[in-house]
């Protein structure tokens, strides 16, 4: 069986190796460079925890399996392709900063205990004591253990070169312009200089995923971009980092790397527009500067933009659509490193026509369908 993945960030590669280890001939096409869009331009965070602030019930029991399924992934990955993924268990320390806060997550902590999730409160105190470069504005935390990241670069080029040594195949400055359908079943695709044709065709284009021509309309599902600016800060000599991830009250989380600390992230409905501005990253550092006072003396050493692929209902979008031998794995917004595991082996066994896990099934492409 030949398949199409359009699409070569973390989702694309990661479906298209897994496709390509079960046996399939596999070809990922890519418009820019592998791995170099949404996924170069996130923190790695598999922050479950912080999700179930968020989400609903079905988003959060992803984002739970999705972090319990990457220690395995991460070490076959590692293995097959001898990068280091810079995989960690560093735990989140969600902050409270008003009496509001402290009690969603108080509220939060009792749900998630009952179902298994290692968790400790924390006082002031307690939390300072984790991480000692907390400023005063901190009230409380709660620690989440199981929380995790990883270097989501690394990530891209490790999963770019499992799937060549499983044989698949990756084309980069290859843009498809059009799905291609005979009888109304999927038989390949259109690129700005061939035809390519496949049993089955995955699109996993992120933020570009609705656009590609050759389909009525409604049979892709809406998905638009939603603008992040990002920045990463170096710390003076001598001053440490800290070693959990944090997740601040006012739209901000901040992700301890090997000498740097990254910032993130705004949230801007300004289409395609990928510009880094000075206003979006003052004002990040500001309110990462309310968690960690000290930061103001830090040196700013990049800032960038990514586009995430997002949703009218901020969820994925999983599964097959209304053209047989067509799907998606798009819309995962904010948590395409997270799902990372999950989607692959879920649309592996789609493609493969087995039965997936029931968790996808709130995900279907179809729910964007009007009956």
């Amino acid at each position: 069986m030949k398949v199409v993945i359009i699409g070569a960030g973390v989702a694309g590669l990661a479906i298209g190796w897994r496709l390509s280890q079960a046996g399939c001939e596999v070809e990922v096409l890519e418009r820019g460079l592998a791995g170099r869009a949404s996924s170069w331009a996130a923190a790695g965070m598999l922050a479950a925890t912080a999700e179930t602030l968020i989400h609903n019930h079905s988003y959060s029991g992803l984002a739970r399996a999705g972090r319990t399924a990457w220690p395995e992934f991460a070490s076959e990955l590692e293995k097959t392709s001898e990068i280091r993924l810079g995989y960690r268990q560093c735990g989140s320390l969600l902050i409270a900063q008003t009496l509001e806060r402290s009690n969603d997550l108080q509220a939060m902590a009792q749900k998630l205990s009952a179902l298994g999730e290692d968790l400790e409160w924390q006082s002031a105190e307690e939390a300072r004591a984790r991480e000692p470069l907390l400023g005063p504005s901190v009230k409380a935390a709660l620690y989440a253990r199981n929380d995790a990241q990883v270097d989501n670069r690394q990530l891209s080029a490790a999963l770019a070169r499992a799937l060549v040594r499983s044989g698949g195949t990756l084309r980069e400055q290859c843009d498809v312009c059009a799905l291609d359908v005979k009888s109304g079943v999927i038989s390949g695709v259109t690129t700005t200089d061939q035809k390519i044709s496949a049993d089955k065709v995955v699109i996993a284009a992120g933020a570009w995923s609705s656009k590609i021509g050759g389909v009525d309309k409604g049979v892709l599902p809406p998905v638009r971009p939603a603008k992040g600016q990002m920045a990463a800060m170096a710390p003076p000599s001598g001053v440490g980092m800290p070693s959990s991830l944090i997740w601040g009250e006012k739209t901000v989380y901040l992700v301890p790397r090997i000498g740097t600390l990254l910032i993130g992230a705004t949230v801007e409905d300004v289409g395609y527009e990928t510009s880094v501005t000075r206003e979006a990253i003052t004002e990040l550092v500001a309110r990462a500067s309310q968690i960690i006072p000290s930061l103001s003396s830090w040196r700013i050493v990049e800032s960038w933009a990514g586009l995430r692929p997002r949703t009218p209902d901020d969820s994925p979008v999983l599964g097959a659509t209304s053209v047989p031998g067509l799907f998606v794995a798009s819309g995962q917004y904010r948590n395409g490193i997270l799902f990372a595991p999950l989607l692959a082996d879920m649309i592996c066994d789609l493609v493969l026509e087995k039965s997936p896990d029931p968790l996808f099934d709130e995900f279907s492409p179809m729910r964007f369908v009007q009956s």
